[in-house]
C-alpha cells in the first residue's frame, strides 16, 4: 500500500507521507531521531525533545553524540551508526547507556539507513526505548538468584557462575586458580546452645572476616549453613610448590584469623575452622575442584 495517497474513508481528502510523518514525530511520545552522513543530528520527534528537556531541536541540530556528551561511552553508539552509514547494516535493540538530567539511564536503540531514489545512502534514521526500569529489576532478581540472603555472600548459583568465568580465564590464559573450602567447626552444638539468632549472628561475623582476610581477588561464597567455598587465582602456573604454598598460606591466614573466642549477645563461644583446598589444575572440572577440596577439608577435620 502506497502511503502517497491514502484516501480518506468518508471523503476525499488525502493522506499523505508528510501529514504521517508530522502527526507521528509531533504527537507520540516515540523517540525518533535522524542524521547525516556525518551523524549530525537533522531532527528528532517531540518525544525525543521532551525526554531530554530540551524545549526545541536547535539543542541538537548538526551536533553529534560526542557533541551532546550524554553517553557514559560513546563508542558503542558511534560504531553502530558507522555500521548503518558505511555498511547499511540495521542495528536492532542495541543496548547502552545516556545521561539524562544528571541520571544514568538505560536505553536499546535501533537504527536503520536512509536511502534515496537510486538507493545510495543519504543519512541514518532511529528510534530508541529507555528500559531502566526492567534493566534495574532483572539486575535486582539476578543479585537475589546469587546471593545469600543472611550473609550477602554469594550463594552456591552465584559460586558456580563465578566458577566458570575462572575455568574460562584457566583455558585462555592458563591462569590457574584453588578452592578452599571451609566449614565451622561444632557449630550445630552452638546453635543448639544459643539459639538461631547466635547461630545466624556467628555466621555474619565468619563471613566479615573471611572477606577481610581474602581480599578483593577471591570469591566467597556461602553454600549453606556452616560452610563456604572461596575461589582464588594464583599468580603462578604450572608450578605444583607454588600452587601449594600459596594455598597452605591462605589456609593458615583462615584458620588463624577465623579461630578464637567470639561474644554474640552476652554468649562465649570459642570456635575453629577446618579448611581444605584443591588446584582446578589438578581436578580438571569444577564439580571434582570443589568435591575435592571438601574432601581435604573433611581429612583435616
Amino acid at each position: 500500500m502506497e502511503l502517497k495517497h491514502l484516501k480518506h474513508p468518508e471523503g476525499d481528502g488525502r493522506v499523505t507521507e508528510h501529514d504521517l510523518w508530522r502527526t507521528l514525530i509531533q504527537n507520540t511520545n516515540s523517540k525518533f531521531f535522524w542524521k547525516d552522513m556525518n551523524r549530525r543530528f537533522l531532527g528528532a520527534s517531540k518525544g525525543f525533545l521532551d525526554y531530554y528537556g530540551f524545549e526545541s531541536e536547535d539543542r541538537i541540530l548538526g551536533k553529534t553524540d560526542e557533541d551532546m556528551g550524554w553517553h557514559v561511552d560513546p563508542v558503542p553508539f558511534r560504531d553502530d551508526e558507522r555500521r548503518v552509514l558505511e555498511d547499511g547494516m540495521t542495528q536492532v535493540c542495541r543496548h547502552g547507556t545516556c545521561i539524562i538530567r544528571g541520571n544514568v539511564r538505560h536505553i536499546v536503540a535501533t537504527k536503520m539507513p536512509i536511502r534515496d531514489e537510486e538507493g545510495d545512502i543519504i543519512g541514518l534514521i532511529g528510534y530508541f526505548e529507555d528500559v531502566t526500569q526492567d534493566f534495574e529489576e532483572r539486575q535486582r532478581l539476578q543479585t537475589l538468584g546469587n546471593t545469600d540472603p543472611l550473609t550477602g555472600l554469594t550463594n552456591r548459583n552465584g559460586l558456580i557462575r563465578a566458577a566458570y568465568d575462572f575455568v574460562r580465564s584457566y583455558r585462555k590464559n592458563n591462569v590457574d586458580f584453588i578452592a578452599c573450602y571451609l566449614d565451622i567447626d561444632h557449630f550445630k552444638q552452638a546453635n543448639l546452645a544459643y539459639g538461631h539468632a547466635f547461630g545466624d549472628s556467628l555466621l555474619k561475623r565468619v563471613s566479615e572476616r573471611i572477606l577481610r582476610v581474602v581480599g578483593a581477588d577471591s570469591v566467597v561464597s556461602s553454600i549453606g549453613g556452616d560452610e563456604f567455598v572461596i575461589l582464588h587465582q594464583l599468580p603462578d602456573t604450572g608450578n605444583k610448590p607454588a600452587i601449594s604454598n600459596t594455598a597452605l598460606k591462605l589456609q593458615n591466614k583462615l584458620r588463624e584469623s577465623l579461630s578464637g573466642v567470639y561474644m554474640i549477645d552476652g554468649h562465649s563461644m570459642p570456635i575453629s575452622v577446618s579448611v581444605g583446598f584443591a588446584a582446578f589444575s589438578e581436578t580438571g572440572t569444577i564439580e571434582d575442584l570443589i568435591e575435592s577440596a571438601y574432601a581435604a577439608m573433611k581429612e583435616e577435620k
